[in-house]
């Protein structure tokens, strides 16, 4: 993960405050304690690691949270990435050096 761009806000009177949880199958990356104060536009620059079988292997979902310690966290955004549709189709196995992917 690299980083996200013009985040909503989910704060009243200030921007958001984002970390992610990132899960594929049974392993949950959890990064409430790492959450960026008042970031629209965070830079994460980590990497998270799995391990899953192909063909059967699960999909891999990304949430971007609003941390607030007072009154819950909020969820900013969601997204789902499809590993084994990426990894068996033809087209994105073809390029030599994959293009970063915004969503």
């Amino acid at each position: 993960m690299i980083e996200g761009f013009d985040l909503a806000s989910r704060d009243l009177g200030s921007e958001s405050d984002p970390y992610l949880k990132i899960k594929c199958g049974n392993k949950l990356y959890d990064e409430r304690d790492n959450y960026q104060m008042d970031e629209r536009n965070p830079k994460f620059h980590k990497m998270y690691d799995f391990n899953s079988l192909f063909p059967g292997c699960p999909m891999l979902f990304i949430d971007a949270y609003d941390y607030d310690d007072l009154f819950g966290d909020d969820l900013i955004g969601s997204t789902f990435i499809d590993l084994e549709d990426r990894y068996f189709l033809p087209e994105w196995r073809c390029i030599k050096n994959k293009p970063v992917e915004y969503r």
